[in-house]
């Protein structure tokens, strides 16, 4: 009975090391596979991030994000949704650190593959997008210089490229679009026309 017990249970060691059914086997054409000890994700390729045209007025950050795969093809949604395929984290002050920021989660609808682009080196691919950090309600205007990290997300929800970025906000305007409301130079009020004549 002892050697019918070890026997049965060297067979089921066996099959574990060797990927008998159910014991740890891959499916077939999944790609280049990297080992992170808990789950198998695809490998992207080396890839060049560029943020262009940065904006931001207190209130909302955008940029043109373009991207170019170095070493193999890339795999992206095209939309480039805001928050989800591009993030932002780690939004600062540029002279006091850290800064009360909105951080949204968003649930775009499925990707289809309609929406995949398989991007090839030497080929680029720009998106604009939009975050809103700061709101009257909760945050108040936000500083006059931000900085932030952008991250760019594949297909498959690998992250692909990050990037330090900053911006300066324009001096606010007053109501009638005149001076500056930030302490800057104003002008000395003119005296009128009929001022101090008989």
């Amino acid at each position: 009975m002892n050697r019918l017990k070890r026997g049965s249970a060297s067979l089921l060691l066996m099959a574990a090391c060797t990927g008998f059914p159910f014991f740890g086997k891959q499916s077939p054409g999944r790609g280049t596979i990297k080992d992170t000890g808990s789950t198998d994700v695809r490998v992207p390729p080396r890839t060049v991030m560029e943020i262009q045209d940065i904006q931001y007025d207190g209130w909302t950050l955008s940029g043109r994000v373009l991207v170019s795969p170095e070493t193999g093809p890339l795999r992206l949604d095209r939309r480039l949704i805001s928050w989800f395929d591009v993030e932002i984290k780690r939004v600062s002050d540029c002279r006091y650190g850290s800064v009360k920021s909105i951080h949204a989660d968003v649930f775009p609808p499925l990707a289809r593959s309609e929406n995949l682009l398989v991007l090839e080196p030497g080929y680029w691919y720009g998106h604009t997008v939009r975050f809103g950090l700061f709101d009257e309600h909760f945050t108040g205007l936000g500083p006059e210089c931000v900085e932030a990290d952008i991250i760019l997300l594949s297909f498959d929800g690998g992250r692909i490229a990050r990037q330090r970025i900053r911006a300066v906000r324009p001096p606010q305007q007053d109501m009638d679009g005149g001076t500056p409301l930030d302490g800057g130079p104003q002008e000395e009020p003119q005296p009128s026309p009929d001022a101090g004549s008989p």
